[in-house]
């Protein structure tokens, strides 16, 4: 009897203990505070209510800094702090956050990349003046969010319709190098002409004086000037991608680009191979075709191609990733030529001519 008295008691005192530990483990994850009932928000101290930005290329690199003043919430705790933008008198009911940050209490972004972040995420009007207003919501816990008092701001945006690859295969001279156009206010597409490996960047004017963009790795940009290029690793064409917004870029190898399709001589097996010229940049073949579809592709594989934006027209635009084919109706020897140089136009652009 005494025996299962003391196993009784044993038990009991280990079921207190493990509530014990788990009160006490509870309170370490989650320490008991009391927010005040009356939070003082923050208040933003820079830019003043009413200032003005125009953003031109001349000062695309001058830095807008917003700050403010602290919270109160009459406790000491980690604060988060969203920065918002939305176009004036539409009270932030689809704001645009410029930044999420932790305890600091300010943020710096480039006249150019500020322009470029609300001309894609609000929808401004490029190269127009809009006003915008600005505020700082801050929360702790996950919750308790307040809102500073806005700042209007006068934003006069810049779209700028390419950007330069000064690079070491033209001696790092902006003025000279090749450019890629923008695909949208803040994308950019292009096929370029390395004549020797090494790297680039991307810059946003003729000259290293405005916002220039480096390598921040793994396929990310960075608006540190004294970053380093991107670096390739051989001559030849490359297809570059870039998103001034998201700061991402790509660079792809083109080894060869051909045609493929029912009316080539390898079907829909293989792509032939057109000959590249590196002086005009078109890419041309002069073939056999027979009734049949015809289609463009990069690198022998699907990844990049091209179909007609008229599939019953012989000179056309090219659209990417387009499942559509040029409908080839009478047999014969044709010279195929694509021009991927956008020098003449916006775009991609083919021709096909019986001779």
């Amino acid at each position: 009897m005494n025996h299962n008295k003391k196993m009784i008691m044993k038990k009991i005192f280990i079921i207190i203990a493990a509530a014990a530990f788990g009160l006490f483990s509870a309170c370490k994850k989650a320490p008991l505070t009391t927010v005040s009932a009356n939070i003082t928000a923050p208040v933003i101290t820079n830019p003043a209510d009413g200032s003005t930005v125009d953003v031109t290329i001349a000062d695309s690199a001058q830095v807008l800094n917003i700050s403010w003043a602290k919270p109160d919430y009459g406790v000491a705790a980690v604060v988060n702090y969203f920065i918002q933008a939305d176009s004036a008198g539409k009270n932030f009911s689809k704001s645009y956050t410029l930044a999420s940050l932790t305890s600091t209490t300010s943020f710096s972004l480039s006249y150019y990349n500020l322009s470029a972040k609300l001309m894609n995420g609000l929808g401004l009007t490029p190269n127009a003046l809009s006003t915008i207003e600005i505020r700082v919501a801050s929360a702790i816990y996950g919750k308790d969010t307040v809102y500073s008092k806005p700042v209007k701001l006068a934003l006069t945006t810049l779209a700028v319709n390419q950007l330069w690859l000064p690079g070491s295969y033209e001696g790092y001279n902006p003025a000279a190098a090749p450019t890629i156009p923008a695909l949208t206010q803040t994308t950019y597409e292009g096929y370029v002409y390395f004549s020797a490996a090494g790297n680039f960047k991307f810059t946003s004017a003729p000259d290293y004086n405005h916002i220039n963009y480096g390598d921040a790795g793994n396929g990310k940009l960075t608006t540190d000037g004294n970053a380093g290029g991107i670096v390739y690793n051989s001559a030849g064409v490359y297809l570059l991608d870039a998103d001034i917004t998201n700061l991402t870029y790509s660079v792809t190898y083109i080894s060869t680009i051909g045609i493929i399709g029912t009316a080539t001589p390898q079907g829909w097996n293989a792509s032939t191979a057109m000959t590249y010229d590196q002086p005009t940049g078109l890419w041309s073949i002069k073939l056999a075709l027979v009734p049949g579809a015809l289609k463009f592709r990069a690198n022998d594989n699907w990844t990049i191609n091209y179909g007609p934006s008229d599939s019953n027209s012989l000179t056309g635009t090219l659209i990417f990733n387009d499942p559509g084919a040029i409908s080839i109706n009478t047999a014969g020897t044709y010279t195929v030529t694509i021009d991927m140089t956008q020098k003449k136009q916006k775009g991609y652009t083919y021709t096909i001519v019986q001779d």
